[in-house]
């Protein structure tokens, strides 16, 4: 995530994870945010800390938090 416009897509996704989170009906919101946060993950995974350590630090916070709730859907 080197350039602006891959910067200005990860905080875009960021922004509809939240809203989308918001707006779900609350039988299908944690596998709504469960599905949008691995999406996150998995499009973003290569981003450098050095260079961009916001997004970094947003990811590691998505990817507890997607395994917590993947866990907890488990039980």
């Amino acid at each position: 995530m080197t350039n602006t416009n891959d910067n200005v897509q990860f905080w875009n996704f960021v922004l509809h994870i939240a809203e989308s989170a918001q707006a779900a009906d609350s039988k299908d919101a944690k596998k709504i945010l469960l599905d949008q946060l691995t999406t996150l993950n998995e499009a973003f995974s290569e981003c450098d800390p050095v260079e961009n350590y916001e997004a970094y630090v947003v990811l590691k916070l998505s990817a507890a938090m997607s395994d917590i709730i993947a866990h907890e859907k488990a039980d």
